[in-house]
């Protein structure tokens, strides 16, 4: 086997990803975009010892759950990578990921919690610009493993009004021939638009730039076209940097921050705030998680990771009192505010890092069930010690990341918790990522 041999090969499964699964000559083959039960040829594009990528080259037997891709794009750009599947299958491959990733424990599984609208629901987009060749404003998202900007019109699991907006500043900045970033070079001002949008219908745009620059024209025309965009912002990042928003944020029109309403309660959002991306499926999470922790009025809660609050202050709702608690000032500035949006009493944010904190909170009294909703790394193992030393009777785990999620359970188990169930929530339809809600619960508990 070389790179780039084609192969005639049957598809027999898939992998948690959702790549289909084939064997050569012994070796595991795992072919992108194909299917299982189809007949398709390879190429092969990347070699280990027990296993091996390819990616599919010509389909010749179909699968009847073979679906047509609405997103002329999906051959290039690296978002979205189940276009080509009927929701049905996508949803298996979700559900399978979750029980594999978990299945040296005992648990009940729940079935997934599916997403209702397949398209236009992402709520916060973030879009490079550049030139091409023929030295036109061109934005789009990168081709797959490059930092090549694919041209685009529309984004189709971005909503229409934040697809209008990007093409509205492609046409400004090509009219008033606004420098463009090189990324090669490393030089040229504009680098990237981010749009937010909240189920209250407002809009909040940032431009990305390398520098200072009058944008008070593209405001006026975006302002009169677009009477929902209710924030615009510049973002200053001259960085050579993978990371695109620096901290450094100048106000050009608006308020300082958009409306976002969740389970019945107001939120601030600003251009720094955490907020999943799907709004609906946002809030089943929420409620699934809330659900399972068995919450009632004689409960004290910590809400480790908090952000700007939106899981703690929905929590507040159903218990005597809820600590949230976040290492980021700003992140507890913001979920202070909301807390007096909503008028709710029996919440307090505290600023910190949690092992510390839930250190002085449970010397002070007890707490009954403590939710964290780590990033993709996971949780510091000097947190979950913690959490173990305390003896907290029950655990909410929501999960980006069901690999690093089972890595902290592992460790939660042999600490003397068990993971009781687990849900997985399909947030990000097309895609292959998946959020789960696990719960766990002490051992023999006594306090």
């Amino acid at each position: 086997m070389e790179l780039n041999e084609t192969f005639k090969v049957k598809i027999d499964s898939y992998d948690i990803n959702g790549y289909g699964v084939c064997h050569i000559d012994k070796k595991i083959v795992f072919v992108e975009g194909a299917m299982e039960g189809e007949t398709v040829i390879i190429k092969i594009t990347d070699i280990h010892s027990k296993f091996c990528f390819s990616k599919t080259i010509k389909i010749l037997e179909k699968s009847e759950h073979r679906i047509e891709s609405l997103c002329p794009y999906s051959k290039y750009c690296g978002g979205c990578d189940l276009l080509h599947m009927d929701y049905e299958t996508e949803c298996k491959i979700k559900e399978n990921r979750v029980r594999q990733t978990l299945r040296k424990f005992k648990y009940q599984e729940n079935p997934i919690i599916k997403n209702d609208n397949l398209y236009g629901y992402r709520n916060k987009i973030m879009v490079p610009f550049r030139k091409d060749e023929e030295g036109d404003v061109i934005y789009g998202f990168y081709e797959k493993m490059t930092h090549n900007v694919i041209s685009m019109d529309k984004c189709i699991i971005s909503n229409d009004k934040s697809n209008e907006i990007l093409h509205y500043i492609a046409r400004y900045l090509s009219i008033f021939n606004v420098s463009i970033y090189d990324e090669d070079k490393n030089n040229g001002l504009f680098k990237e638009v981010m749009i937010r949008n909240t189920a209250t219908n407002e809009y909040m745009v940032v431009l990305v730039t390398t520098a200072d620059y009058d944008f008070s024209n593209l405001v006026k025309y975006l302002n009169k076209d677009f009477p929902e965009i209710k924030s615009i912002y510049l973002n200053i990042n001259s960085k050579l940097t993978n990371v695109v928003l620096s901290n450094e944020y100048k106000l050009l029109y608006g308020n300082e921050t958009i409306t976002e309403d969740i389970l019945g309660l107001k939120f601030n959002v600003s251009p720094a705030s955490f907020m999943q991306v799907n709004h609906d499926n946002c809030e089943k999470l929420y409620s699934e998680a809330i659900k399972l922790a068995n919450l009632n009025k004689d409960m004290n809660v910590i809400d480790a990771y908090c952000g700007m609050g939106s899981i703690t202050l929905n929590i507040a709702k159903q218990v005597k009192h809820v600590y949230g608690i976040e290492v980021v000032d700003a992140a507890i500035v913001n979920a202070n505010n909301n807390k007096l949006l909503n008028n709710i009493n029996n919440a307090d944010f505290i600023c910190g890092k949690c092992e510390d904190e839930i250190k002085k909170l449970v010397s002070k009294e007890n707490i009954d069930c403590i939710f964290f909703d780590p990033p993709r790394k996971g949780c510091e193992k000097s947190f979950l010690d913690t959490v173990i030393s305390m003896n907290i009777p029950r655990i909410v785990y929501i999960s980006c990341n069901i690999a690093t999620a089972t890595r902290d359970i592992e460790i939660l188990e042999k600490g003397g918790y068990k993971l009781e169930s687990a849900t997985p929530v399909d947030l990000f339809s097309k895609t292959s990522h998946v959020e789960t809600v696990c719960c766990l619960s002490r051992k023999n508990f006594e306090k």
